[in-house]
């Protein structure tokens, strides 16, 4: 079964261009020939058709002949060196008896490609060529020139000098006709193709000024919100701490002290990505997997036992951004057991290495054992929308002995389209 690809391997650039070229080379090698056998008509005197069909390429015109099928052959190249070509071309088609023709593909390359002082020594030297080769071509009779075939001029007749010049600036005109509009459709293309991408550019600058508004204007409801309940809350905590004559009192409220400022800590880092998700400076403030122990502590001071396991094999080498998901994963996975399971057991896992990735699972006894349906709240619903931002996976069920489970897969390389 043959592929698309395959099935229109005719419809390839690279393969018209060299039937293209193929077929350039072929019509100047037919018309290298005549114009040298031309030559040699002209040089013996031949005037009658049938002793010109029947004459032999003598000696004298060989080389003539090999340097017109050699300067027909090298417009294969004539785009790897257009100018160097093109030069030699002329200059051969002045000393020798050659065509007209061939000069014109050359000179036409140049002007597809050349610009400056060596364009127009290029033009210059195959005008020279073509006055050159349509004159000799004019000094011959009808048998030896196809000129005075085309205008059925007497062989006795002089081949006038304006229809030499004529001649000579209608093949210039339209080989220079021809390069200049193709150079002019070339860079239609080219000036369509930069403003495709400046209009890209200019509607993905618009996306991100919207996107930034957005970010700013969700940052101040949260300021405004969030900022001012948590001031509070650290306010009547310390309140509480200092006024409490139980000794576990005032403990607990000295954790919702500091839970508070940790809070209010956590929330100008998030108010700062918002605002400048792509500062380097906020991004390194942010926590780690470096962090989870302060984190496993946390929940342990909360009152919620974390039995952990963590191993990373070349830690170190771990993308920073999966580092980052990772903990915020793990910290939403915490917070989610504390809150639906308080005081009850978590194990926590987290295994990881650049062949595997990175591996987190906790379980713990749910308090409905009975009940094996999952839920998703805005914690698991913003936690699987995390994993796959950072193009991972994740799973959640309740296991024959009525534990809840969680099990997230990340990439060891980070593979998401936004950041944290």
């Amino acid at each position: 079964m043959q592929t698309g690809s395959e099935a229109q391997w005719w419809r390839s650039p690279r393969l018209r261009r060299g039937v293209v070229s193929g077929l350039i080379v072929a019509l100047c090698v037919g018309t290298q020939v005549l114009t040298v056998s031309y030559a040699q008509y002209r040089h013996e005197g031949i005037t009658e058709q049938s002793v010109a069909d029947a004459a032999q390429l003598s000696d004298r015109f060989v080389p003539a002949a090999l340097v017109a099928l050699a300067a027909a052959v090298v417009l294969i190249w004539r785009h790897r060196w257009p100018v160097w070509i093109s030069l030699g071309i002329s200059v051969a088609t002045i000393a020798l008896p050659l065509d007209a023709i061939t000069p014109l593909f050359a000179l036409y390359a140049v002007l597809l490609a050349a610009s400056g002082p060596w364009l127009w020594v290029s033009v210059a030297a195959a005008t020279a060529a073509e006055l050159a080769s349509v004159w000799r071509d004019g000094t011959g009779t009808q048998v030896s020139s196809w000129a005075r075939g085309l205008f059925s001029m007497d062989d006795g007749a002089t081949f006038p000098w304006w229809l030499v010049v004529l001649e000579t600036v209608g093949f210039l005109a339209v080989t220079i006709g021809l390069a200049m509009l193709v150079r002019s459709r070339r860079a239609l293309r080219v000036s369509e193709v930069k403003e495709v991408r400046s209009e890209t550019k200019l509607h993905a600058l618009g996306e991100e000024v919207a996107r930034q508004a957005e970010r700013e204007r969700i940052a101040r409801e949260v300021h405004d919100a969030l900022g001012h309940r948590l001031s509070l809350l650290s306010l009547h905590a310390s309140g509480l701490e200092m006024a409490a004559d139980d000794p576990k009192l005032a403990k607990s409220a000295a954790l919702v002290r500091e839970g508070a400022q940790e809070s209010m800590a956590d929330l100008r880092s998030l108010l700062a990505v918002l605002r400048q998700p792509g500062d380097p400076d906020i991004s390194t403030a942010l926590p780690t997997l470096v962090d989870l122990p302060q984190l496993i502590d946390e929940s342990l001071a909360a009152g919620s036992p974390v039995a952990s396991a963590v191993f990373l094999d070349r830690g170190a080498e771990l993308h920073e951004q999966v580092s980052r998901s990772a903990y915020r994963i793990t910290q939403e996975l915490l917070t989610n057991a504390r809150k639906h399971a308080p005081g009850v057991p978590v194990r926590l896992q987290i295994d990881g290495g650049p062949d595997k990735g990175v591996q987190i699972s906790t379980a713990n006894r749910s308090p409905h054992p009975d009940d094996r349906t999952i839920r998703p709240g805005n914690g698991l619903t913003g936690l699987h929308e995390r994993v796959q931002q950072s193009g991972g996976e994740s799973w959640v069920w309740v296991d024959d002995d009525g534990a809840f489970r969680t099990l997230v897969r990340l990439p060891w390389q980070w593979k998401g389209s936004a950041g944290e």
